[in-house]
């Protein structure tokens, strides 16, 4: 029986309840989205400042997590790999540290992994811009390598992976296409890739400024590109990218990871951040 509230839902957007059932937001409601696991205590220091970036025309937010005894001076050698954290639609700086909770989770398993988390990605889909601004450029052009010499991490593309969530999911595989030589493996968590320009913009106008942009940042139509990234997707069975991930997974040359029970939300993000995270150790060790 469906629920006074699911029922609703159900009416809102027409249909019967067995057409219906499977919708994200139905789902949402009858909570089937899947337990939100609490982010573990972490053990790392969390930086932030402010960078006048060229690539985005004006002063960008950034934060970057290390091991507390990295940063005071002993322990862990330097050189620890860095993972460029590549944000959702409208999230902050803070997601990566405290709403997922990527420092949280890599204490909790004992990883050697530093985070670098570069701001005002916005609604800009991590890709150059009509308007000018270009936030891949200001992640791995400017950012990166600031975050690389002040702290002594990474250092090669052996030491460097990407992370994202969503829109940033689909950022960091195309950092790895476009910048082949920058990062050594990929995690995309739910990654907001559409099959063609009609898809992104149905719904979604921020994502491309025109038909030539999709072309060239879209990524379907350039995922041989990652050929010789080590490349992990994973994404909820509930999420409306699910099918897009799948066709990911069959098309990116070795990529692993899977489909499982979620949402596009936080929860599930948490629940798939561990494997996440080891995934890009092991492959940066």
């Amino acid at each position: 029986m469906v629920g006074g509230g699911a029922a609703a839902v159900v009416a809102a957007l027409g249909g019967g309840v067995a057409a219906e059932w499977d919708n994200p937001r139905v789902v949402r409601l009858r909570g089937g989205c899947g337990d939100e696991p609490p982010v573990p205590p972490s053990g790392y220091t969390v930086m932030r400042g402010v960078f006048d970036s060229t690539a985005m025309h004006g002063k960008v937010p950034w934060a970057f997590a290390a091991p507390r005894a990295l940063v005071n001076g002993f322990g862990p050698p330097k050189h620890l790999p860095v993972v460029l954290c590549l944000s959702g639609l409208g999230d902050d700086i803070t997601m990566a540290t405290a709403g997922i909770g990527f420092p949280g989770f890599a204490t909790a398993a004992r990883l050697g992994l530093t985070f670098a988390i570069p701001g005002g990605g916005g609604d800009l889909y991590w890709h150059p811009r009509a308007d000018g601004r270009d936030p891949l450029a200001w992640a791995v052009d400017e950012f990166l390598p600031m975050v690389e010499n002040r702290f002594h991490v990474g250092g090669s593309p052996k030491r460097r992976g990407a992370i994202g969530w969503s829109m940033g999911g689909y950022g960091a595989l195309l950092v790895a296409q476009q910048r082949p030589k920058t990062v050594g493996a990929v995690a995309a968590l739910s990654p907001a890739v559409f099959p063609s320009y009609d898809a992104a913009r149905s719904g979604h106008s921020y994502t491309f400024d025109s038909e030539a942009d999709w072309e060239r940042y879209g990524l379907w139509d350039h995922l041989d590109d990652l050929t010789g990234t080590r490349v992990r997707i994973d994404c909820g069975n509930y999420d409306p990218f699910a099918p897009t991930a799948r066709e990911l997974l069959k098309r990116i040359p070795g990529a692993v990871g899977g489909i499982s029970s979620g949402c596009h939300d936080e929860a599930f993000w948490r629940r798939r951040a561990t494997t996440s995270l080891r995934f890009l150790e092991s492959s940066l060790s």
